[in-house]
Parts: C-alpha cells; structure tokens; sequence
C-alpha cells in the first residue's frame, strides 16, 4: 500500500471512485491518495442518497484502492471502517472528541465527514472526505469542520493531518499482512 499526498487542488466529483484512478496521479497499486479541494459529487453511488446533495467548498480527501482477487463490497466497507477508526485515532491527538457512527464522524453533533465504500472488479475503493470549512456544504445538514474543531489551523494542517492519517492506514495494513505472513493456517 502506497501513500502519496497531492499538492495540487482536486474537486472531488466521484470520478475518482473508479478503477485505476490514482494511476492519473502517478501511483500504480494498491495506494491512499490525499488532497485537498471541494467536493460536488454527480454520480452517487449510495442508493439512499440519491436525492441529496453532496457538496463542500474545502475538504481533506482520502481515495483508498486495494487490489483484492476477489474484490468484495465486504472487503471495501471494512477498510472504510478501519480508514475512519485510524481519522478518528488522529483527530483525538489534536484534542478533538470524534464519535463515530457506522462510516460517519461526528463531532459536537456536526458531521465532519463524507463516505462511500465500493468494489469493481478487480479492486476494493473508499471516498473518505473531511470538512475543512462548512461553506457550501448542504443547509439542512449539521457540519462540523476542522477549521473550527483546531484552533491552531493553518493553511498547511490539512497536509499534516492526511500524512498522519494516511501513513497511520499504511502501517496497519502492513502490520495485518505480517500477521498474516507469520501465522499458520488450519
């Protein structure tokens, strides 16, 4: 599994939930891909949000692809599970009480993050985004956002966070593959 933060600005419409993605960014296999940018999402994968608008001016971004023979929709929603423990494991070093429920993290009752877990045909993909800001997000949703959660925020602690995030989800998948390769099978 490969990290790699991207400098450039991204708007996150979905397209990156497609296979080979983060191939367009320079990174071949299993990877986390972070960045920044707004988020104004067309193609909605989740059945129960189809009526519901998906937008943000300023978020953290995590696209997760792991190659898996087969690729499960089982498989996807663990790791998506495991990606949002590990945020919220690292949002709870900046002081900041995170509660989550199922795939989404609350804090003061405000949802700080956007989520969606899927599988192709031969991988296992996550959306995982982060509210920087509130602005444009949907009036009839309570957000919470780092930027008021953090109050020494910077313009450059998104890079902090998703490097902390995004290596923390490395090493656990690393570890797992260690156990993995030093257990027997019965």
């Amino acid at each position: 599994m490969k990290l790699k933060v991207l400098d450039e600005i991204h708007t996150y419409d979905g397209c990156q939930m497609k296979p080979l993605w983060a191939h367009s960014v320079g990174v071949k296999g299993s990877s986390i891909v972070a960045f920044r940018g707004p988020m104004d999402v067309k193609d909605i994968l989740d059945m129960e949000d189809v009526h519901t608008e998906i937008k943000g001016d300023d978020l953290v971004h995590f696209i997760v692809e792991r190659f898996a023979h087969p690729a499960t929709m089982w498989g996807a929603y663990l790791l998506q599970r495991l990606l949002v423990l590990i945020l919220c494991e690292q949002l709870a070093g900046y002081g900041i009480k995170a509660v989550r429920t199922g795939d989404d993290v609350y804090v003061d009752g405000g949802k700080l993050t956007v989520c969606i877990a899927s599988a192709s045909a031969s991988s296992e993909k996550i959306h995982c985004g982060v509210n920087i800001t509130a602005s444009g997000t949907p009036q009839d949703v309570r957000v919470s956002s780092l930027s008021q959660l953090m109050e020494s925020w910077s313009d450059e602690s998104w890079r902090e966070l998703a490097q902390a995030v995004g290596s923390a989800f490395v090493q656990e998948l690393e570890d797992i593959e260690q156990d993995i390769a030093k257990t027997k099978g019965l």
